[in-house]
């Protein structure tokens, strides 16, 4: 599609370039840690994480100067708490995910709370002083489940539910079969750049022909002037979705052609929750959930950008497959894995290289084209619930 169209379908997103301050900011990076990341759902995990009572992860959120320990109790219910002892505040389960068998202990002075967070034993209680273990039991966090995704909110004092957050997402994609999907691998990016810088990369197509062009080259279709374009962009309240159609002519090897498009035992599961090839949706502050078609393989991919500092971010990348009932869809998804994880590759690059001439200084602007937008409109959700102006 040739055109300004998205401009003229959202004319409250502006066309004027956006400030760079933002990104390099501490009082900016501050600013969306308080009002943001604080008072924001954030999604933390899946529930096939923690199957069993008592199993548990732990979510450090740096950027929130804080640890959420996530366990299922033995009622099946999946909770969320500050990962702090109630003793003398150390932390409770120093790994990152593990089984408690009925009592999480203390590594300090062997504190021990239940798989509901609730203080069950004190060496010497009889040594404090009128200690009531009914009030000190772990401090909640806010937790609740959408389509097996675990999402949790700091705030003590929510002011919407997960459903209502999520909006229209979350109508959107309801009942799309994530529970069919399997992790097949997991990788961890700890990047010398803004949050902003990273999610903004991944949040438009512009860039898809130049910088991956020796990756996927012609694998997206393209308009007369062999740019990307989307073929849908929708907003979602503060989050947004845009989708991408693959080009049918890419050529490709007689191999890849077999493991790309060649047939398998399972029939293509495309439905009506999703319209394009790449259906990607940016929930904001910071969770990406991509559900791509590629032929007949159906395949979910999610990010999280994790900030830690103004100029530092933990970029987490999961994809999920369907269990393969042939050798050749299991072959396939290694090919799709290997294709994805070498573009984000040069992804991470980009996002350095981005950063460090952003944070130059040299520019005090950054200028957009109409299919940037979704950039767009992520930087006027969060200039607007941070409350700093970072446009132009």
């Amino acid at each position: 599609m040739r055109g300004k169209h998205w401009a003229g379908k959202y004319p409250q997103l502006g066309t004027a370039p956006l400030a760079t301050e933002p990104y390099v900011s501490e009082e900016h990076f501050a600013l969306e840690r308080d009002r943001v990341f604080r008072r924001s759902w954030l999604n933390v995990g899946r529930v096939e994480e923690i199957p069993e009572a008592g199993d548990y992860f732990v979510r450090n959120v740096a950027v929130c100067n804080t640890s959420v320990l996530v366990i299922r109790g033995s009622d099946g219910i999946v909770r969320g708490f500050h990962n702090v002892c109630s003793h003398r505040g150390n932390t409770l389960a120093a790994d990152n995910r593990g089984s408690c068998g009925g009592a999480l202990l203390c590594g300090f002075h062997n504190w021990a709370f239940s798989d509901k967070g609730e203080l069950i034993g004190v060496p010497e209680e009889e040594n404090f002083f009128d200690l009531d273990k009914r009030e000190h039991g772990l401090t909640p966090v806010d937790t609740d489940i959408w389509e097996g995704f675990v999402f949790v909110h700091l705030d003590p004092d929510p002011d919407a539910t997960l459903r209502e957050y999520l909006g229209g997402v979350a109508d959107r994609l309801d009942g799309y079969p994530f529970d069919e999907m399997k992790l097949l691998q997991a990788y961890t990016v700890d990047e010398n750049a803004n949050y902003k810088v990273a999610l903004d990369a991944q949040n438009e197509t512009y860039h898809l022909p130049y910088q991956h062009r020796r990756t996927l080259g012609d694998a997206y279709v393209k308009n007369e002037d062999s740019n990307s374009r989307f073929t849908d962009f929708t907003l979602y309240g503060p989050h947004s979705l845009w989708s991408g159609n693959s080009n049918r002519a890419w050529r490709l090897t007689p191999l890849k052609v077999s493991l790309f498009l060649g047939g398998d035992s399972q029939p293509e599961r495309r439905t009506s929750h999703v319209n394009g090839d790449i259906n990607h949706f940016n929930i904001f502050p910071n969770t990406v959930l991509t559900v791509y078609h590629y032929g007949r393989m159906t395949n979910v991919v999610t990010y999280n950008f994790w900030p830690i500092a103004v100029d530092r971010t933990v970029w987490e990348i999961r994809f999920y497959f369907r269990e393969p009932g042939t050798i050749r869809e299991r072959l396939r998804q290694e090919y799709v894995k290997c294709l994805i994880r070498q573009t984000l590759q040069e992804d991470t690059a980009a996002h350095e290289s981005v950063h460090a001439g952003v944070a130059s200084r040299a520019k005090s602007h950054i200028v957009l084209q109409d299919d940037e937008a979704p950039i767009r409109h992520f930087h006027k959700v969060l200039a607007e619930r941070a409350g700093y102006g970072g446009r132009a």
